[in-house]
This record gives structure tokens, sequence and C-alpha cells, in this order.
């Protein structure tokens, strides 16, 4: 045997034993990883819920996951406001960390107007000043009025179809950075 074929042999095993043995590439890898979630009641979170008027009395669900009125003594047949009754606070670090607001009843249907007493909507949030976009991070707010617009209702039974059972409160990141 000469070199030339003694160089052909031991390349032609490696040749063979890298195709028995594969590239190393693989196609998919699982792995068990745990994940830790942590979240903060609403004066440490990015966005800050606040009831802020004295005589519409609210409180956190069991678990700070939600906020509750009190609606026991609204007037049946009535609209019943409250002035700068619930505040929402941009608590995202940077000024220019701003967002944008939509609130609705659940449906996807909007319950926010600017200056619009008697709407139709059973419950609304009014603002005043401005809109509900780029609300300025480091403690930029929006204050809302409250109402409760129950004039087409005769009883609590009326009055409780014509209240939304959840309200859903959307906060976008409207600076461009990441919420």
């Amino acid at each position: 045997m000469n070199r030339r074929n003694v160089l052909v042999g031991l390349g032609t095993i490696v040749a063979g034993g890298g195709a028995a043995l594969g590239t190393g590439a693989f196609s998919s890898v699982e792995a068990n990883r745990t994940v830790s979630v942590t979240t903060s009641g609403d004066a440490d979170a990015l966005v800050a819920f606040n009831i802020t008027s004295s005589l519409l009395e609210g409180s956190e669900g069991d678990n700070g996951e939600m906020i509750q009125f009190d609606l026991q003594d609204l007037n049946i047949g009535a609209i019943t406001r409250f002035d700068g009754g619930f505040e929402i606070t941009n608590n995202r670090e940077n000024q220019g960390d701003t967002i944008s607001l939509s609130i609705d009843d659940g449906d996807g249907n909007s319950i926010t107007t600017m200056n619009a007493s008697g709407e139709g909507d059973g419950m609304y949030f009014e603002y005043n000043d401005g809109d509900l976009t780029d609300i300025n991070g480091n403690g930029g707010s929006v204050t809302l009025d409250v109402v409760f617009n129950l004039e087409g209702s005769s009883d609590t039974t009326t009055a409780d179809t014509a209240l939304p059972s959840t309200v859903a409160i959307t906060a976008d990141d409207s600076s461009g950075g990441s919420a």
C-alpha cells in the first residue's frame, strides 16, 4: 500500500464517519425553565387608576385586579355625576414615554366623551381638557368625570341593564417606545 492509498482510505473513513454522525445541527430543543411574574398595585404600576371622589366609593377587587364602584345610592331616572371622580396616571419613567387611552364597555363600545352631558350610555367617562392621547410619562395624568345616566330607568332592574358589567381601560404606547 502506498502513501496515496492510505490518504484516500483515511479521507473516506472521515467522510463516512461525518455522514454517519451528522453535522451537529438540530431541528428542535425542549427545555424547562421557571418564569416569575410579579404585579404591582396601582400606585406602583406603569398605569395607575385612582378613584378621587370621596362620594364615589370604590375598592380594589380581592386580588387588586379590578376597581369596583359602590353604586347603591344612585338615583333612578336621573343623571348622577362625579366631577373629577377618576384619575389615570402614566407612571412610566420618562416624560416622553406617552400613552393613549381608550375606555370601552367590555364589548368594544367607547364610553368616553368630551363635554357631553346627557349621553345615552348608562355609564360614561367625560373629560374636559385635551383628549386621551399622548399623556406624558413620569406622572402625567388625566382626570375624568364619572357619569351614570339612569334617566331611562324606572327601577333597579332596568338600571342594572343600563350599566356595563365590565369597563375595559386600554393604555397604548403612543411615544413609539416600548410599554
